[in-house]
């Protein structure tokens, strides 16, 4: 096995299927029968991905030095490092919520994620902060948070697969700007939602009381603020030029899964109706990219005038 292919499969693919078999636990019976269970096994599951992709590109203590001071210790501090932190953040989050919802049932539960997306946005908007970010952009990317979870929570039955594209188009834009680090978790991520959304579907047929992986609780919340802080991270470490509207797009790409409602609310099978939530998500991320590459053709590449020194002193601002 040569160096790439061993490096990729180090920090892409284990890190991808520790977190499917981990959420795939949830995926059996009879566990999956039990929503919270499910719900904070896929949206940890998820975040776990990230995390051990991150560590596995970077060290633990990449993640331990955000929060103390780590004897013998002289990596530089790195703002984008807080991304592995808010990883560990929402796996504690997601069971949280879950347990919650399990021991004291809410009526209002709809009101109570309300209320937990609008706290993680808030969180988002003060702690995570990227080089250059003044009060305004702050208050706009906890906004992007709050966007970003709000449309993940329409995405219904095909959020998993969604959750394949959309950190896909991440990982992808990550890479044309030059930020393979990011790429590789994103790409971790992307991987881990398509072996979850397979899972999900193989154990799923032929059983109609096996529900379908729904966007509750936990899941918009836990890919909603994954989504957008990586958007932002990538937005301000970007190298190619990529205007920042492009990395919001890819934040609110969930709004794809409104592409083709009616045909979701037509359809019987339920192998079609997840088709019709999550195909509007894919075309729309394939558009965004094709119009990144026909960009990025037309103005000759990425930028290449920036020394190395310069980009150190960026990633280590």
């Amino acid at each position: 096995m040569n160096e790439i292919a061993a490096y990729i499969l180090e920090v892409v693919f284990i890190p991808a299927l520790i977190a499917t078999v981990f959420a795939g636990l949830f995926l059996l019976r009879p566990l999956r029968r039990r929503s919270w269970l499910v719900e904070a096994g896929v949206a940890s599951g998820l975040a776990l991905a990230f995390l051990l992709s991150f560590v596995a590109e970077l060290d633990w203590r990449a993640v331990a030095r955000q929060v103390v001071t780590i004897e013998g210790d002289d990596a530089p501090f790195e703002r984008w490092h807080r991304l592995g932190l808010s990883a560990l953040v929402l796996i504690a989050l997601a069971w949280g919520m879950s347990l919650r919802r399990r021991l004291v049932p809410v009526a209002h539960g709809m009101l109570a994620t309300l209320g937990i997306a609008v706290v993680v946005a808030l969180l988002a908007g003060f702690f995570v902060r990227y080089p250059g970010s003044t009060v305004l952009i702050q208050c706009l990317q906890g906004l992007l948070v709050f966007a970003s979870i709000a449309l993940w929570a329409l995405t219904n039955q095909g959020v998993l697969w969604s959750a394949w594209v959309v950190f896909g188009v991440l990982g992808a834009l990550c890479a044309l700007g030059g930020f393979a680090s990011l790429a590789v978790m994103c790409g971790a991520v992307s991987v881990a939602g398509f072996g979850m959304a397979s899972v999900a579907a193989v154990l799923g047929r032929g059983s109609p009381r096996m529900e379908p992986v729904r966007p509750h609780g936990a899941i918009p919340i836990v890919l909603g603020a994954l989504t957008a802080l990586i958007a932002r991270c990538g937005m301000v470490y970007d190298t190619a030029g990529t205007s920042p509207a492009v990395w919001t797009a890819a934040a609110l790409l969930p709004a794809g899964s409104l592409f083709f409602s009616r045909r979701f609310r037509d359809a019987v099978r339920p192998a079609a109706k997840t088709f019709w939530s999550w195909i509007g998500v894919a075309l729309l991320g394939a558009a965004l990219l094709g119009y990144v590459a026909g960009s990025q053709a037309f103005k000759g590449g990425p930028a290449s005038g920036e020394s190395d020194d310069d980009l150190a002193d960026m990633y280590g601002g």
